[in-house]
């Protein structure tokens, strides 16, 4: 059995660590967030879709916050922006990434708090960082990041919840109900992943929209497919000049019109929404339950995909865990 799938069935055991206590500096990193003058959320690949999913949730408590790559982090900034009181919340797996260190070091030098959400006790971003949130997922074998990935999406909840321990609990209840659900359906998901074609579009609207990107992420990496992601309505606006039958379109938020539109161009329009709460009768309707149900599903189809064209999903031939240079 590949570390993958493995790494994937961890994640209800992690959502129990979080049901158990949480970080404690979740609490400190939301008081210094909302003290700042703004926040600038970051990371690479897997990361920078947890650091977009995070400056949404900011946003949702009014705090103004935008998402960068962490790659273009001192190219996009140029020196002409203004850190002092602002927090620069940098996402990374490992906390080795060359970029989310090179980001951290011109944010601190330029007067800029620095918050990091990592996988890795006492790495290098831990240390260069006022503020380190360790996610409690545990070592990750897989290239391939699940459920690190997933201990960036539940901190960044737990941040968002900071002071609200009860409706931070309920959420978690939620979320570990889908889960079961979900992981009850492998075998419908394992199904629906053997009769994907090779070019897959991801469209997600609010907080569905970093999970799209990492649907379509998941797919380059563990199964080589030509894949890409909008948030929904976006897609309209010229990229659905691509759509023919050779594509499957996977519409991960409530969009029936945008759906009945999109059949007219490809009849392989998914709708991820419908499965999970009409066919798998998830009763919860949270937009951020939602967005944490989803994230399991394209996990599990990416890995069942990989499986099914008889790929290593946990060692991609082009792919390394951490980028350093």
């Amino acid at each position: 059995m590949y570390y993958m799938i493995q790494e994937i069935r961890e994640e209800k055991d992690l959502l129990d660590k979080y049901l158990s206590g949480g970080d404690k500096n979740s609490a400190l990193a939301l008081r210094q967030i909302e003290s700042s003058n703004g926040c600038i959320t970051s990371g690479n690949g897997t990361s920078y879709n947890a650091a977009y999913y995070l400056s949404l949730l900011l946003l949702k408590r009014n705090v103004f916050s935008v998402p960068i790559f962490a790659s273009e982090f001192p190219g996009f900034m140029n020196g002409e922006f203004n850190f002092k009181n602002r927090e620069v919340i940098l996402f990374s797996q490992s906390g080795e990434t060359s970029d989310a260190i090179s980001a951290a070091n011109f944010g601190k030098r330029n007067g800029a708090s620095i918050l990091s959400i990592s996988n890795v006790p006492g790495s290098s971003l831990a240390k260069l960082s006022d503020i380190s949130i360790i996610t409690p997922a545990g070592p990750e074998k897989s290239i391939a990041a699940t459920k690190s990935h997933m201990g960036q999406l539940l901190s960044s909840l737990s941040i968002y919840f900071a002071g609200e321990r009860e409706a931070f609990n309920i959420m978690l209840g939620k979320i570990k109900e889908g889960f079961e659900i979900i992981m009850d359906r492998e075998n419908e998901i394992k199904k629906l992943a053997e009769g994907l074609p090779q070019k897959v579009v991801f469209l997600g609207s609010g907080l569905d929209y970093p999970v799209a990107r990492e649907g379509a992420l998941k797919l380059k990496e563990s199964c080589s497919m030509i894949t890409d992601a909008y948030p929904t309505r976006e897609f309209l606006h010229g990229p659905k000049q691509i759509l023919d039958d050779s594509w499957t379109v996977l519409i991960l938020s409530k969009e029936e019109a945008v759906k009945l539109e999109l059949l007219k161009l490809s009849r392989n329009v998914l709708d991820l929404d419908s499965i999970v709460h009409e066919e798998f009768k998830i009763r919860s309707k949270s937009e951020i339950a939602d967005s944490i149900f989803k994230v399991l599903f394209v996990q599990l189809l990416s890995y069942y995909r990989a499986v099914y064209l008889g790929l290593d999903p946990d060692n991609p031939s082009k792919l390394t865990k951490v980028i350093t240079s």
